[in-house]
């Protein structure tokens, strides 16, 4: 997939006409997925180019930053997901106070005509668009018609009787619900970050954890305990993921450590992605390291059973991982 940052670039060569899919695309859910699939599918039987055209931050970031949510993929993930579904160009147009100021119709005529010559538009049902989002997808069609281009609006996906959507997605993590997460993003939610130095009190109990720094803008689960996929050097192993402060140990600062089974190794520096299966208790205080050693070794256990049926490709869980014993771990 050809992703660019400029729409002065696009070739009018390469870009005669296009089909193009429209969202900022946090988290490239089933409802993302299912309008850039048509939109790829769309391109193809129209001989166009299938075009994503997307922002390199949330918009609310710009507009009204207090407000702006937690991200649930940064653009690296977002584009390679995209790509996934058959998309052949990524446009990543940078998101600023110039742009907000755009109209409805002027985006139509600069973005969708005269920069990506757009003979097609596929958006989602709560699409918004232009200068304080005065844009829907309604507005969009009547512009559609005016200025000679088709505009689909692809009706919600939903699971469980739920509208799948980014918000919804969050509220689920906010609550630990990461099954229910999963379900919506049709994968696990997913976070990778570079593994940092820790304390070190986790060899000291028989557990040491890889302890991971991820981006403040990233949305992480609630504070908790939960079976895991640890992926790293190639490899995928069985994990058990801690999102708090590590109260047994006064810690006051939220992280992310994670156990990983079978492997021993200095990781320092290096990056980790952690899948988070299922959510296996809450973040407890114990009264000592003895105690908490046992309750790992609890959730060692729980962990490998939930993971059990993961291996190998399993599509509950949608991750490969090595079967994995408790065993030693992560680096620090």
């Amino acid at each position: 997939m050809k992703v660019i940052s400029d729409l002065a670039k696009v070739d009018a060569v390469d870009m005669p006409r296009s089909v193009v899919a429209l969202g900022t695309f946090d988290g490239v859910h089933l409802g993302h997925q299912e309008i850039l699939r048509r939109c790829a599918a769309y391109a193809k039987c129209a001989g166009a180019r299938a075009v994503a055209f997307t922002f390199d931050r949330h918009p609310l970031q710009v507009i009204r930053p207090q407000f702006a949510p937690p991200q649930l993929t940064d653009i690296e993930d977002k584009l390679a997901l995209i790509e996934a579904t058959g998309i052949e160009v990524a446009v990543v147009a940078r998101f600023d106070e110039a742009f907000a100021r755009a109209t409805p119709e002027e985006f139509v005529r600069e973005v969708l005509l005269d920069g990506l010559r757009a003979a097609k538009a596929v958006v989602g049902f709560n699409y918004t668009f232009g200068w304080r989002a005065h844009g829907t997808a309604a507005v969009l069609v009547e512009l559609g018609k005016k200025y000679g281009f088709d505009v689909e609006v692809a009706e919600p996906v939903a699971v469980g009787g739920v509208p799948v959507g980014s918000t919804e997605i969050r509220a689920r993590l906010a609550r630990g619900d990461v099954a229910g997460a999963c379900a919506m993003l049709g994968r696990p939610f997913s976070i990778k970050g570079t593994v940092v130095p820790g304390e070190g009190r986790g060899r000291t109990i028989g557990y040491p954890t890889a302890n991971i720094r991820v981006s403040r803008e990233m949305a992480v689960p609630a504070r908790g305990v939960y079976a895991a996929i640890a992926q790293v050097r190639g490899l995928q192993l069985h994990a058990v993921a801690n999102v708090g402060v590590r109260p047994t140990f006064e810690g006051r600062v939220p992280g992310i450590e994670v156990f990983v089974m079978d492997f021993t190794g200095d990781i320092y520096g290096e990056t980790m992605r952690v899948s988070f299966i299922e959510r296996l208790r809450d973040e407890m205080r114990f009264g000592s390291a003895a105690a908490l050693a046992s309750q790992i070794g609890d959730d060692v256990r729980n962990a490998q059973k939930v993971l059990a049926s993961c291996h190998a490709g399993h599509t509950e869980c949608g991750v490969q991982a090595a079967a994995g014993r408790a065993g030693t771990a992560a680096s620090s």
